[in-house]
């Protein structure tokens, strides 16, 4: 457990936190009271709940701290401002980003897009994969 908490974890749990405190400022319409009738059950839920616009902001943070891969965070960053800026809206977007299926969907292509930046980033000359912190 000593190597889970370092100087490129942190930044991106940062960035994670952000994430969701954004969408809670957003009026989050799912809420892990939803899922229960309170007790044990709210207790179990609310961090699955919260895990994957966790997840959304702390991976592209990770990527970007790590190895300097810039495109995941913008498009998370985008996809988050969206849900926040389309709340009121008759539709809102807010409804489909919370879903969890659709966070294992965005993180997917999340990492499918930094990967091709990296691929594109190790054959262009005088860019560097080195870490930034």
């Amino acid at each position: 457990m000593k190597g889970w908490v370092n100087k490129y974890t942190l930044p991106s749990a940062v960035l994670g936190i952000v994430n969701v405190a954004v969408l809670l400022l957003a009026h989050w319409n799912i809420d892990s009271q939803m899922f229960s009738d309170g007790g044990i059950v709210l207790v179990l839920t609310a961090p699955i709940v919260f895990l994957g616009p966790f997840l959304l902001g702390a991976v592209p943070g990770y990527l970007l701290v790590r190895y300097r891969i810039v495109s995941p965070l913008p498009i998370s960053g985008f996809l988050t401002w969206f849900a926040f800026v389309d709340r009121g809206s008759m539709e809102p977007f807010i409804a489909l980003y919370s879903n969890p299926i659709v966070h294992a969907y965005i993180l997917g292509a999340l990492v499918v897009v930094g990967f091709g930046e990296f691929l594109v980033r190790d054959v262009a000359p005088y860019v560097s994969h080195d870490p930034l912190l």
